[in-house]
């Protein structure tokens, strides 16, 4: 003899199969009710599917033979005249905040290796060099 799965009466006969939340259980008349009929599957239950890992870019890095260039505020300032732009025009080609250009540009603060990148490629210039091994 079985037991309801739901109920915990003892069922007589072989039961009632039936689904209930993606679980196959066994129970009994009253509660088969509570689910949907199985049609005599197999255990079906619901498979947990993992979200995909997003992959992340690949981060810039340099090793010690390459440097930020001494000038570096001189030259994106003066490769922003050229193009005759606002740092706040800056910042919407390039995806920054123009208070971070500003900074930059004033010396007070160094660009990150991912915006000497977009820098770089912006306005075709190098804002890091070779250090000979010799010094």
């Amino acid at each position: 003899m079985a037991s309801c799965e739901i109920c915990g009466i003892q069922i007589m006969d072989r039961g009632e199969k039936v689904l209930v939340e993606g679980n196959l259980l066994t129970v009994c008349k009253t509660c088969s009710k509570r689910g949907k009929p199985s049609n005599n599957q197999p255990n079906i239950q619901k498979s947990f599917v993992r979200p995909k890992k997003m992959i992340k870019p690949n981060k810039i890095t340099f090793d010690d033979s390459t440097i930020l260039v001494n000038d570096f505020s001189e030259v994106i300032r003066k490769s922003r005249m050229i193009k005759g732009l606002t740092h706040e025009q800056l910042g919407i080609f390039i995806k920054e905040r123009a208070s971070l250009l500003r900074k930059i540009e004033s010396g007070s603060l160094k660009p990150d290796e991912e915006l000497t990148k977009k820098l770089e490629r912006f306005f075709r210039i190098n804002l890091y060099t070779e250090v000979d091994s010799a010094e």
